[in-house]
């Protein structure tokens, strides 16, 4: 590899944006992270008098701010370029991040908290103007894995390192400090992240011309006409209704911290560096998924993915029974841990790939667009449980009607998903035929 990217220029180039692409999603991953793992020691913090009824409320404007930004942010990256509003995400993100660091009260930490993460929300149609720009079709399902991981990476990383630093500063501090580490990430990606090959004097090879050759349904299409011939797919109704469920999936991790806290009794900086659990199990499976999504065909993936979505509902089911396992405290943890962990390691890789891979072939020079709707849909339900999760969780018994509610999710998703890859699987075998005659 190492004598490839010496000697082949576009290799290199590849290699250099995946890798600025990859710091970059981390940085804004990192901004959005700190302030949820600022959650206990906020609810801790006399002078604000928050309760997590109120804190579901401040997450549920921020996942506001996200559905605004993919409606919006899937538009401009397709007509101004990845590039620029790659950096456009990161600049607006650090600043409104910057801003939520020193307010107090609901109201001014809801508004930092919806800008930052319309800001954050730029990022993942940006990148998709990029890949579909920068590398060939059969290189997706690994790039978007990768890139996958970059949040997940993040994600230990803050929660391990920034969550640390709970022990020794304030919650301002480590929202200042994740912001000093985003700004030098946006200095080096505005000097050496490249929007297009020709911007480095490379040209497409014999193979790359041949397939930009290959015409797509939606090259001559408005904006109005991609819109309908969207909403006319039933593939596209379905990995909205999957990413809706994954989505609700993936906000648990905003309440993860809160959860351990009070469930087992732990201060606020241990809460959140023993949530380092879900992330880790989700770098794991999203950095090896998109490499094993690349190579099994569309068939297994309905048994691989699907099979995974089943695994993540009993993950679900087993955090709602350890409490009356009768185990020890020490054990009791230990097991909670490893479910969750297993449990990122379930919902990662269908998460973010196949929504991913399928937007940027299915939406072409629209694939900015069809990345925002599908995201806009999954977050405008997260937002909802923002608010209802946080209500339920203050209740009695509330963590577990909180886990009821997810594991209803989970096996609502896993039959969405199964549904869209068989689907998917059907029109594959189309195409072929078709190509044969």
């Amino acid at each position: 590899m190492i004598d490839r990217l010496r000697q082949d220029p576009r290799f290199r180039w590849e290699m250099i944006v995946l890798g600025c692409m990859y710091i970059g999603y981390a940085a804004l991953y990192m901004c959005r992270k700190t302030v949820v793992i600022s959650g206990p020691a906020m609810l801790d913090d006399p002078m604000l008098g928050l309760t997590k009824t109120a804190w579901g409320a401040i997450l549920g404007w921020g996942t506001a701010g996200t559905v605004a930004g993919k409606l919006i942010n899937g538009v401009l990256a397709d007509r101004f370029g990845g590039r620029r509003v790659f950096i456009f995400s990161l600049s607006l993100c650090m600043l409104a991040t910057t801003v939520f660091g020193t307010m107090s009260g609901v109201l001014f930490f809801s508004i930092a908290y919806f800008v930052a993460l319309f800001g954050k929300s730029a990022g993942w149609p940006a990148m998709a103007n990029l890949i579909r720009i920068w590398y060939p079709q059969n290189w997706r399902g690994r790039i978007w894995g990768i890139i996958s991981s970059s949040s997940r990476f993040s994600s230990v990383v803050t929660t391990l390192g920034l969550g640390s630093l709970f022990l020794v500063m304030s919650w301002q501090g480590v929202i200042a400090t994740a912001v000093a580490i985003a700004g030098v990430v946006l200095l080096a990606i505005i000097f050496i992240l490249k929007q297009s090959p020709k911007d480095v004097g490379l040209e497409a090879t014999a193979e790359e011309k041949e397939v930009e050759k290959k015409p797509h349904p939606l090259d001559d299409f408005t904006l109005s006409q991609a819109l309908l011939y969207f909403a006319k797919s039933p593939r596209v109704w379905l990995i909205c209704l999957s990413i809706t469920c994954l989505t609700v999936l993936f906000e648990f991790q905003g309440f993860i911290p809160i959860y351990l806290k009070e469930t087992f009794g732990l201060t606020a900086g241990i809460a959140v560096m023993t949530a380092s659990a879900f992330p880790i199990g989700s770098l794991i499976s999203a950095l090896l998924g998109g490499f094993v999504f690349d190579v099994i065909s569309k068939r297994t993936r309905i048994f691989v993915l699907g099979g995974m979505m089943v695994f993540s509902t009993l993950c679900l089911a087993a955090l709602l029974l350890i409490p009356s396992l009768g185990l020890t405290h020490t054990l009791a943890l230990w097991t909670t841990l490893a479910a969750i962990m297993l449990f990122g390691v379930a919902i990662s890789p269908c998460y973010y790939i196949p929504m991913s891979v399928f937007a940027v072939d299915f939406g072409g020079v629209r694939c900015g667009v069809l990345v925002g709707i599908i995201d806009a849909v999954g977050y405008s339900f997260a937002m909802a449980f923002d608010f209802i999760g946080g209500a339920v969780a203050d209740q009695a018994d509330g963590w577990g009607q909180f886990l009821t509610i997810l594991l209803a999710v989970s096996a609502i998703g896993a039959v969405a998903l199964s549904l869209f890859l068989i689907l998917e699987h059907r029109a594959d075998t189309q195409e072929l035929e078709m190509g044969t005659e």
